[in-house]
């Protein structure tokens, strides 16, 4: 414990199984039982008190968010569609609405997060037809940036009011730090905010312009993979995974280290509790499609922001089984003290 109060949203990111880049699901398996036995270990061990949940899949969604309130956690529901026009991610957020009231008319807690970074993940706000080609093309259109937010607010004041129609509970949004969100459609500011070598010097006062405006500020991503330099990467640490080899490796010396990882979220959560947000959310709890391995170059949890270290296995059919990583009981003392 480093002598700072945390806020009243103790929380972290869960992965249902998400389809990023058409073909790659980030949990290849799903068994319900895994699942159910994850959420009792974020509610009992880590002291988490809410949950994120993120999935391409809304049956999974509403699942995950049923056995989450069920072991007493309130809920987050984001469904994300990858890659997909704005008519449809539309259409996807509309059913994901109705589905999310119908939980919380039956099991109470549930907010609805319309979306995460979508001028990236959505086709049509930036251009490049997927998410790694917008990525990439991003940092060289800065100099369009009043226009991509004008299309970027003019959606969400669509979708905010397509969730509205549907779902009677609280609204948010996950934005990338490269957006400038118009909070007003919203009940709750969503910031995924990764403390990084670039942004360290004005990282604190950015979360502290958002927490003055009045509205409360959830903290919907933030974390760290575990390897040495990691933390000056920060949401980019995933980037020295190689995925034009198949399997995907990551470099051979790249060098383990759960310390850092756990450090940083130390410190991220110290500088979030300083700046008074509301609530956050650690990403994320596990990252199955990145296994580890004792072969150095196949050992991808290394680039996995999870807290718990997947073990690999033979068939997808067989329980998941995991590791707690030193992040994983470094969020536990400061989530159960405080």
């Amino acid at each position: 414990m480093t002598g700072h109060p945390l806020p009243p949203v103790r929380g972290i990111g869960y992965d249902a199984g998400v389809l990023y880049e058409g073909t790659m699901p980030s949990r290849p398996g799903w068994r319900v039982e895994d699942m159910r036995r994850d959420l009792r270990v974020i509610a009992g061990e880590l002291g988490c008190n809410a949950v994120m949940i993120m999935a391409s899949d809304l049956d999974r969604l509403v699942e995950t968010g049923r056995a989450a309130r069920e072991v007493g956690l309130s809920v987050w529901l984001q469904p994300r569609l990858f890659d997909a026009d704005p008519v449809d991610v539309l259409a996807f957020l509309g059913e994901a609405a109705q589905r999310a009231e119908e939980l919380r008319r039956s099991h109470g807690e549930v907010g609805l997060n319309v979306g995460c970074e979508l001028s990236l993940s959505m086709n049509g706000l930036v251009p490049g037809r997927s998410f790694v080609r917008r990525g990439t093309l991003l940092p060289w259109l800065f100099w369009l940036k009043p226009v991509l937010d004008l299309r970027l607010n003019r959606f969400l004041r669509r979708a905010a009011a397509l969730a509205r129609e549907r779902f009677g509970g609280p609204l948010s949004y996950g934005s990338g730090d490269w957006e400038s969100v118009d909070w007003a459609p919203f009940d709750f500011i969503g910031l995924d905010y990764y403390l990084d070598a670039g942004n360290r010097w004005r990282f604190e006062s950015d979360v502290t312009r958002h927490t003055r405006s009045g509205k409360p500020v959830l903290i919907t991503e933030f974390g760290c993979c575990g390897y040495t330099g990691a933390a000056a990467r920060g949401a980019g640490g995933f980037l020295v995974i190689n995925t034009r080899t198949d399997p995907p490796t990551v470099p051979a010396d790249l060098v383990r280290d759960e310390q850092e990882q756990a450090d940083y979220l130390n410190e991220s959560l110290d500088l979030f509790a300083r700046a008074g947000v509301h609530g956050t959310f650690v990403f994320g709890f596990s990252e199955p499609s990145l296994p580890c391995s004792d072969d150095p170059v196949h050992d991808l949890d290394r680039a996995s922001f999870g807290i718990v270290r997947v073990l690999p296995r033979d068939d997808e059919k067989e329980p998941e089984s995991w590791l707690p990583k030193l992040a994983f009981g470094a969020l536990a003392r400061r989530y159960r003290e405080g």
